[in-house]
């Protein structure tokens, strides 16, 4: 396969683990982690073997997301330099932010506190741990606002320079960034501007359309790798 189609490839698979990890996170939520009715719950929750996988497994492939975006930007930096670079950019910032949010999260309060909240008897202790286990959350609820709005314009950016793209296939690429982009004003709006009637966007439908989105994406690279490889084709 030449060069070309090979980076095409390997950022579709990129993808593809992210998709995974998103469906295995589904599934754990459906039918393995159990429902919490409080925060003592939701702290007990990080000891479960099949949520610390589930932690692993979308923060590892959140971090391979740089893959695809390096390329994607690469892609379009010479038809629509201003578009790619702030795609990329904010692409990176929206890894940065996800990868550090969830690194303290599995590695600090998974790790820590929930060990020490187990261990503890019931009394001061516990309630210091749960009293900086709600501060955590309501700083988790703030560092959300740039995570999304970088990922929205990131999103944004790239649907605008997939555009200039030739050929009907090439629009699937501009449908996927511009649906995800339209999710991701949804949940800033819903999260942050109390507009309750998209909070589903953050819950029954957020899997649903990261699956679809991603899918899409996924598919247009892949594409990309077989036009790259096939007879003709330029590396």
């Amino acid at each position: 396969m030449p060069k070309s189609g090979r980076k095409y490839l390997i950022a579709g698979l990129c993808v593809l683990t992210f998709v995974i990890a998103q469906t295995f996170q589904a599934f754990a939520y459906w039918f393995w982690i159990p429902i919490s009715s409080g925060p003592q719950d939701d702290l007990l929750t990080y000891l479960l073997p099949i949520d610390q996988l589930r932690s692993l497994l979308v923060m590892s492939t959140i971090a391979l997301l740089i893959v695809p975006y390096i390329i994607i930007a690469n892609r379009f930096c010479k038809a629509t330099p201003v578009l790619s670079t702030l795609g990329f950019i904010c692409g990176a910032a929206f890894i940065g932010f996800e990868v550090s949010n969830r690194s303290l999260d599995f590695f600090v309060v998974g790790k820590a506190w929930a060990h020490q909240f187990q261990s503890a008897a019931p009394g001061a202790v516990r309630d210091a741990l749960l009293q900086r286990f709600a501060l955590w959350n309501e700083i988790v609820h703030g560092w959300y606002f740039p995570l999304l709005a970088a990922h929205l314009v990131a999103s944004a950016a790239f649907a605008g320079a997939s555009f200039k793209d030739s050929g009907p296939w090439h629009r699937v690429a501009t449908l996927a960034f511009l649906l995800n982009a339209v999710r991701l004003l949804g949940r800033l709006l819903s999260t942050f501007t109390g507009q309750t009637w998209l909070a589903d966007l953050n819950d029954r439908f957020y899997f649903p359309a990261v699956l679809v989105i991603n899918v899409l994406l996924m598919l247009w690279l892949f594409r990309l790798a077989r036009e790259h490889d096939s007879p003709g084709a330029i590396s």
